[in-house]
C-alpha cells in the first residue's frame, strides 16, 4: 500500500477529498528494539493544523487512519521527543502498548483517541 492509494481509499470513503500530501503522514512498520510499531516525525508548526496519519501494515494487510484536530495536542513540544524542530514518536503496533508513543523523552502520549477507521486491502 502507497500513501496515495491509502488517502484515495479514506477520501472515497469520506466521499470528499480532506486528506492531501500537506496534511497527511504516512508510515509503515519498522523495527525499534524488540517492538515493532510506526515512526513519525511531525513538524511542530503542523499540529496547529488538522493531521491525518495512516499507518501501513504490511503483515496484516492493513492500515489505521489516525486524525488530529487543529491544535488538539497543545504544547506538542511537551509530550514528545524533540529533534530539528519536531516531534519524533514510535507508536507500538502491539498490545498491550498499541499506539502508544514509547520513545524516551515523550509523556507516553496515546493516540488511540485519534483512531478513525482501519482498513483491510
Amino acid at each position: 500500500m502507497t500513501k496515495i492509494e491509502a488517502m484515495k481509499r479514506i477520501n472515497d470513503r469520506l466521499g470528499k477529498p480532506t486528506l492531501t500530501d500537506k496534511n497527511t503522514h504516512f508510515t509503515s512498520v519498522a523495527s525499534y528494539g524488540t517492538d515493532e510499531g510506526w515512526w513519525l516525525k511531525i513538524p511542530f508548526l503542523t499540529f496547529k493544523q488538522e493531521l491525518h496519519f495512516i499507518l501501513n501494515n504490511e503483515k496484516t494487510k492493513s492500515f489505521q487512519h489516525l486524525k488530529t484536530g487543529a491544535n488538539q495536542i497543545l504544547s506538542p513540544g511537551m509530550k514528545f521527543r524533540s529533534t530539528g524542530g519536531a516531534a519524533d514518536a514510535f507508536m507500538s503496533a502491539s498490545a498491550p502498548k498499541r499506539l502508544i508513543d514509547l520513545l524516551d523523552g515523550g509523556s507516553k502520549y496515546n493516540f488511540t483517541k485519534h483512531l478513525v477507521s482501519e482498513y483491510r486491502y
